[in-house]
Order: C-alpha cells, then structure tokens, then sequence
C-alpha cells in the first residue's frame, strides 16, 4: 500500500519540475511531520466514487482520474461520541454535471440524545463547491534565494471557492491537499464538510470547540459569497475562526468571543482588530461587532471575476 508521501510524489509530477529539489522535499518531510504530530479525531472516515470507480484515497483518485466529471463521497462510521457542533452529520454527497444530491442524517444536537433518529434520512438537492484549505506546493532552494531570508515567500497558490470539477484541476497542476472544505448549499443553510486528504477522513468543524449555538438565518446566497472571501483571505488560523463564528452566530462582543474561544480579552480585541483593518467587520456603539457584509460583497465581485 502507497504511503501518502508516496501520493504527493505523484502528484507533485503534474508541478514543475524543477521546483522540487532537495530542499522542496525537506519541507514536504516537515510538512508531513507537522500534520502528523496534530493529529485530531476525526468525526468520520470517508470513501470514494470518482467518475464510476471506488477509491479508498481521494489522492488516488486525483492521481489517476484526469478529469472529473461525477463524485459521491460516503461518509463512513460516523463518531457517536465525536464534535458534531456546527457540523452535520450526513450519509452520502453525490455530483454529476454540476448538479448534487445530499443525504443527511436526523441529528439534533440540542437533545438529550441527538442519534435517536439517525436512521432517518433526508434527501436534499444542494449546490456543492470547495477550497483547499491547507496545501504544499514544492519550492526549490533557487527560487527560496531570490528573498532576503527574512522575507516570507509569496504564497504559491492562491485559493479560491471553485466547483469540484476546478479545485481537481488546480491539484493536477501540482497543488498538493492537506485539507479541503466541501461546501454544500442547501436552500435555507450551508454545511462545511472538513476533509483530512491525509487520513481521508471528515475532521471536525473548525468551530467545534464551541458549545452549541444557534446560527443567523442568511439568506442562501450570502454563505457562498461570505465562503467565496474566507476561502481566499490570508489571516491566521484563529483570526478566521472568530470571523466565521460572527458570521454563524452574528453580532457579538469582546468579552463574549473572548468567553467562546477561551482567551483573554485582549487576545480577542487582537484578533478583531485585524478584521477591522481590512474593513470585514463592523462596530456599532464601539461595542458590538458584526460582518461588514457590505465589504464582504465588494470583494466576492472582485474574486469572481478570477
């Protein structure tokens, strides 16, 4: 059996070549290492159809499988004891020519037992996207030697929310995925599944820390563009989750978010204060801080046209 070091080799011969050298394959190594060490429970494992064919691996699938023209992912197992907050616990998610089909599980995460119906399922049409969150693209010591060493490298690839069929091609040009986010658009919500393509399993929303809560009802539209600048802005891990659980979970004040993700205060005026920066949330009464979703719209125009 392939080891997955052994996939991103393969992969990395869709990239260019003279990139990975020695010093590329030192920082595939570290990059591997760093994954391994912060290693979370999954919530599920996860299998594959690609056009037809099973796979075990999505990196597989990548590999050997050109084009995509249909996927369904099953999701295997699911972790009666695991983080299910924010996520949704689902069956199958199946695409073919641009249009998916949703299979989901009754799960209520405010019950006492939130599997007693769990056998039930739902079927729902949904629009499906994605954007890879954590990736390694091979830079060779001669292209590392063109920066003063205390500068950082440009990033060399941006993401971007794309149809599965677009996030396939940007791998099979050299991308190698640690994570990807598979967005599936409902007519009233949008759930984040998040893939581990290292282990091939669904990992955790990355607000699950936070005890339950209940969302802002938004409008369909709004989460594809919200998702359309998260996936492509650069901020730390940290400072995207705060912005993610405003989005969610709507206006909100220091001391709270400073209480949700367990921080001192100052940490979280930090992290909001980022945000302000860019102009991607809003103040009102120098208290209460909330999406600029006027800021947020202008920049999913700008990024759609990419």
């Amino acid at each position: 059996m392939e080891t997955f070091k052994e996939r991103c080799k393969k992969i990395m011969e869709f990239a260019d070549q003279e990139e990975f050298d020695e010093y590329a394959e030192q920082n595939l190594n570290k990059k591997l290492y760093s994954w391994k060490e912060n290693f979370r429970e999954p919530i599920a494992s996860l299998d594959y159809f690609v056009n037809g064919k099973e796979y075990s691996s999505l990196m597989e699938a990548l590999y050997k499988e050109e084009v995509l023209s249909k996927i369904k992912i099953n999701f295997l197992k699911p972790s009666l004891s695991g983080k299910w907050n924010f996520s949704k616990p689902t069956q199958s998610i199946m695409e073919r020519s641009g249009k998916a089909l949703l299979r989901t599980l009754d799960f209520k995460p405010d019950s006492l037992n939130p599997w007693a119906n769990a056998r039930r399922i739902k079927e729902e049409k949904v629009m499906l996207r994605a954007y890879i969150t954590d990736f390694y693209v091979p830079v060779s010591i001669q292209t590392k030697s063109r920066f003063h060493h205390a500068q950082e490298i440009p990033r060399q690839f941006d993401p971007h929310l794309k149809k599965m069929a677009g996030l396939w091609r940007d791998v099979r040009r050299g991308v190698i995925p640690f994570e990807i986010y598979v967005c599936a658009y409902t007519p009233k919500d949008r759930y984040i599944y998040v893939i581990n393509v290292m282990g091939d399993a669904q990992m955790p929303h990355p607000l699950h820390k936070i005890p339950y809560h209940h969302k802002v009802d938004r409008p369909p539209l709004e989460y594809m563009i919200f998702d359309t600048v998260i996936a492509h802005v650069e901020f730390p891990e940290l400072v995207k989750k705060m912005w993610l659980f405003i989005f969610e979970c709507g206006e909100t004040t220091v001391p709270d978010l400073a209480h949700k993700f367990n921080v001192p205060n100052q940490i979280a005026q930090n992290n909001l204060n980022a945000l302000a920066s860019k102009n991607l949330i809003s103040v009102r009464k120098d208290i209460y801080y909330n999406v600029n979703m006027e800021e947020v719209n202008k920049r999913a125009s700008k990024l759609s046209n990419i």
